[in-house]
């Protein structure tokens, strides 16, 4: 039998060395998960979904410490909120002609409106209301397309905002189960926010809105036909501000104004060459409405009594 020599002795740890080791590992080891937990805990803050029925998610996200603490809980009407969400517009990207266009769909205005709600009389002080709606758009009868419209919500100071992310978006196939939540400050989108009445921009893609005023009370952008159809008036244009301060009038699709008799050949011609201008999106929608006021020589100071109603079934789930 060998005896084990000195050098050996000193190759082999002994029983207390391998459990300092092994103790280390261990310490460090949790070091390293607590670590990892911290900082996914800061990159994602704490959230709690308080509604979600596949197509209309409301979840509350905690704002971390530090932050200025919101008013809440907020108890607002869902009928006044879809008041106010009806009178939020967007003006689209240029590639898409720099429409005038609702940044809430129709179809999706009053579940977002009751789910709003909802969120924003569960929220706490620390907490944001994240809003993401789908609407499933079938294309060719056959193909389904999720457009994702998404908004943080909350009130400080007596006044609501509303930071818009995206409007109407199409869901990649490869993320239509890992939907982005919307972000303050992050504008995925290239649209405008426009500002109204009772409303201001507070950057591109937000609004501050005085949630109280009288504008609200009652619907002004939408109405029940007496088949049951919802339908929307379609708002084109607004008229410069006026001097003393108040807000702009808004004027309704003045381009439908009838040509009067007479109109010589050049201003026909100035027309045509206006609206294929519009169309191919060389021109705003605003700038549209006012050259051709000018060509048809009608003052564009003079409010238009006309509107225009576009009639959008408003999709029920049996």
């Amino acid at each position: 039998m060998l005896m084990p020599t000195m050098s050996t002795l000193r190759i082999r740890p002994s029983r207390v060395q391998w459990r300092l080791q092994w103790r280390k590992c261990a310490i460090v080891t949790v070091l390293l998960s607590l670590t990892v937990v911290l900082a996914t805990s800061c990159l994602n803050p704490p959230k709690r979904t308080v509604f979600d029925d596949g197509k209309l998610k409301i979840t509350l996200r905690s704002i971390g410490r530090g932050a200025v603490p919101y008013e809440h809980p907020l108890i607002i009407s869902p009928a006044r909120l879809s008041h106010i969400l009806a009178r939020v517009d967007i003006r689209t990207a240029v590639k898409d002609g720099q429409r005038r266009v609702p940044a809430i769909p129709l179809v999706n205005l009053e579940p977002i409106a009751v789910g709003l709600s909802k969120g924003l009389a569960e929220a706490q002080p620390d907490q944001e209301v994240l809003v993401s709606s789908l609407r499933i758009e079938k294309r060719f009868g056959v193909f389904n397309h999720n457009k994702l419209t998404s908004f943080v919500a909350y009130q400080r100071d007596g006044v609501l905002f509303i930071h818009l992310s995206r409007a109407d978006w199409e869901v990649p196939p490869r993320r239509e189960d890992r939907l982005p939540d919307p972000q303050i400050g992050e504008f995925p989108m290239k649209f405008r926010i426009l500002a109204g009445t009772s409303t201001e921009m507070v950057d591109q893609q937000s609004l501050a809105i005085d949630w109280k005023a009288p504008v609200f009370d009652a619907p002004t952008r939408t109405r029940v036909t007496p088949d049951g159809r919802t339908v929307r008036r379609e708002i084109l244009m607004e008229s410069e501000l006026p001097e003393d301060g108040e807000q702009p009038e808004e004027l309704v699709r003045p381009d439908l104004l009838p040509i009067p008799a007479g109109v010589s050949p050049s201003v026909l011609r100035a027309l045509a060459d206006l609206e294929d201008q519009r169309r191919s999106g060389e021109i705003t929608e605003a700038r549209y409405a006012r050259e051709r006021l000018e060509l048809l020589e009608i003052d564009a100071d003079v409010e238009v009594d006309v509107e225009v109603e576009v009639d959008v079934e408003v999709e029920v789930d049996p």
